[in-house]
């Protein structure tokens, strides 16, 4: 019941905004289309994909329980005869699964129409698969963003994008700095900006080097985001809880 009063009091701006996201994807996607004179590839896929659900995601969970943060709006939400888990999970379910889902089936519609107008002679078209390994990164990064987007969105009475952004930037950029001083301690060297579980590049005299991690450790740095953003997401729970109460 509490699914079907958000979605009937909510649906007509999630469809507003849905149909200006499938416009910006559909002019710009056009416009890369018309300038780019080979085939898009599934490189350039992937990361039109990531970029646009990352920055799209984002927004949308910021503003998902925005109203708490209206005196007006938070009283009459408080109020509702329904538990804070049944609260949490429908802004859960929008926000995550439902939007995923929806960003996903409108990407593909908009490429597959996209790559069928991009005629090329003898040229085939490779479209990204979804279970593909490199979009599985993209939902597992999505997953962590997510998280700390909701957390922000409870957390912050007024501009919840702005200020969660704000403070995660600035949260990265201190992790990178103190990473960096770590690893040019470590390896006794100058190196380039390394972010936390990332690659770390350094020339030397035999040219430019960069140490990867094994499959093993990738695998694990997942599990890690994935635990962080599970950490995040009961603390969103908590922090609902702690305004009901």
């Amino acid at each position: 019941m509490l699914f079907i009063k958000h979605t009937t009091e909510h649906y007509k701006a999630y469809l507003m905004s849905w149909a200006v996201l499938t416009g910006v994807m559909v002019l710009g996607g056009g416009f890369l289309v018309y300038m780019i004179e080979a085939p898009m590839d599934t490189g350039l896929q992937t990361a039109l994909f990531g970029a646009i659900f990352f920055l799209a995601g984002t927004m949308f969970t910021s503003t998902i329980f925005a109203d708490y943060g209206d005196n007006k709006k938070a009283a009459a939400l408080l109020t509702l005869p329904a538990t804070t888990f049944e609260k949490f999970l429908v802004g859960w379910l929008f926000s995550y699964l439902i939007f995923a889902i929806v960003f996903t089936a409108t990407f593909y519609a908009i490429l597959a129409i996209l790559l069928s107008v991009q005629h090329i002679p003898n040229m085939h078209h490779e479209v990204i698969n979804v279970f593909d390994g490199q979009l599985v990164v993209v939902f597992v990064l999505f997953t962590f963003l997510h998280s700390i987007a909701i957390l922000g969105s409870i957390f912050f009475k007024k501009l919840h994008f702005i200020k969660t952004a704000f403070c995660f930037f600035i949260s990265v950029s201190v992790a990178t700095l103190a990473n960096t001083a770590f690893l040019e301690m470590l390896f006794g060297r100058r190196l380039r900006a390394s972010v936390p579980f990332a690659n770390v590049d350094f020339r030397d005299d035999t040219g430019f080097n960069r140490v990867t991690g094994t499959y093993t450790t990738e695998l694990l740095v997942t599990a890690l985001l994935l635990l962080v953003a599970i950490i995040f997401w009961v603390t969103t729970y908590y922090k609902l809880k702690e305004k009901q109460v």
